[in-house]
């Protein structure tokens, strides 16, 4: 279990080993339904795999952890199952599918939840740059380059940055969620099993569990699971450099800003920025965690010795660890107070307009328009 303070509650739940058991049940139902809709299953052993289906194991954890003594996550999944079937029944469980299509196409399920959950926390965070940027479009700021004064700027534009960063990272996001596929493609990834109907069934499966259907199997092509995370990390740098904005923003020396802020041990005066101290932590175990995933070894031939099994580790601590930057971000930005006389004096007295006032409404509009107004 990663430390609480590298998660959120939400997410953990969808990676859990139950959800991620239940995910490949679904898998194995939704298969068993595709094979009837092509007309290779009947109906009602289709419908009888799927019931068995619905409450895979009382041990999920066991599931799991027999990977590494049975050889896959399936073999005691598909004991489990099957012992509620009869033997005309259980021919059609899992039939003509490989361990690989049901685990990838449960981490394609999970990370569909999972996407959601971040859209929503991000819409939250963006609502509340919004508010900021709408509040101190005027606010006179002093710009600082290199950590030095530059030119005068104002509050409102630096926040109107931050939305527009975190509008970008919604929309890149959500066009990921939309291209989840699913993954069928049987021992060798030519879904020979399935004869002349095997496009057929890849289709069918992919509408039972709302993914996109591929041109092929991507067993080794492991190209939409480094775009996944690349998607995610990124957004969570994003949201470490907006964290170490605010940090210093806060910081005693210059104090335009007030954050909530964590305790010392032996300075019970001092004021440590702690939320916009962990979503700088979350996203830099981020990183290591896609770092894991980028250097990984190759996926060889038609199944990866190795390449393959790490991302079972790793793809969920990148969802985890994105999302814990997010929520510190967003608790950081609700307590977040201006000090407007300080921000002043420390601006000097600009004399005219600082900006072009078009630059901020145009991010309020792509707010509109990404997230609703509000």
């Amino acid at each position: 279990m990663l430390d609480p303070g590298f998660t959120t509650e939400e997410m953990r739940a969808v990676f859990s080993a139950a959800r991620r058991v239940e995910a490949m049940a679904a898998f194995e139902a939704a298969l068993a339904l595709a094979l009837a809709d092509t007309g290779i299953a009947p109906r009602d052993a289709a419908d009888s795999v799927a019931v068995a289906c619905r409450h895979p194991s009382a041990d999920p954890d066991g599931i799991l952890a027999a990977t590494w003594s049975e050889g896959t996550p399936l073999i005691r999944l598909l004991s489990e199952i099957g012992g509620r079937l009869t033997e005309d029944e259980a021919r059609w469980l899992h039939h003509g599918a490989t361990t690989q299509d049901a685990v990838d196409t449960a981490t394609m399920t999970l990370a569909g939840e999972a996407l959601g959950i971040l859209d929503n926390r991000l819409s939250v965070l963006a609502r509340l740059f919004a508010g900021l940027v709408v509040e101190h479009r005027a606010q006179p700021q002093i710009g600082r380059t290199f950590l030095q004064h530059a030119r005068p700027t104002t509050f409102g534009f630096r926040a109107a940055t931050w939305l527009d960063s975190t509008l970008r990272h919604i929309a890149e996001l959500r066009e990921g969620r939309a291209g989840l596929a699913v993954q069928l493609g049987g021992p060798v990834g030519n879904l020979a099993p399935y004869g002349e109907h095997g496009v057929d069934v890849m289709a069918a499966l992919a509408e039972r569990l709302g993914l996109q259907t591929p041109a092929l199997a991507w067993h080794t092509d492991r190209s939409r699971i480094w775009s996944l995370v690349a998607s995610l990390e990124a957004c969570s740098r994003t949201i470490a450099r907006i964290a170490a904005d605010v940090a210093l923003l806060a910081s005693s020396d210059i104090a335009e800003i007030m954050v909530r802020s964590g305790g010392s041990s032996s300075m019970g005066d001092k004021r440590n920025p702690i939320d916009a101290i962990r979503a700088v932590a979350a996203a830099s175990a981020c990183s290591g965690a896609a770092g894991m995933i980028a250097a990984g070894s190759s996926h060889e031939l038609d199944r990866g010795i190795g390449g393959w099994h790490v991302e079972w580790l790793a793809v969920p601590m990148v969802f985890e660890a994105a999302a814990a930057s997010v929520e510190a971000m967003t608790t950081c930005l609700e307590s977040l107070e201006v000090d407007a006389g300080q921000m002043t004096a420390n601006a000097g007295s600009p004399s005219g307009p600082v900006l072009d006032q078009r630059l901020i409404d145009r991010v309020l509009a792509d707010y509109d328009e990404t997230v609703g107004p509000g």
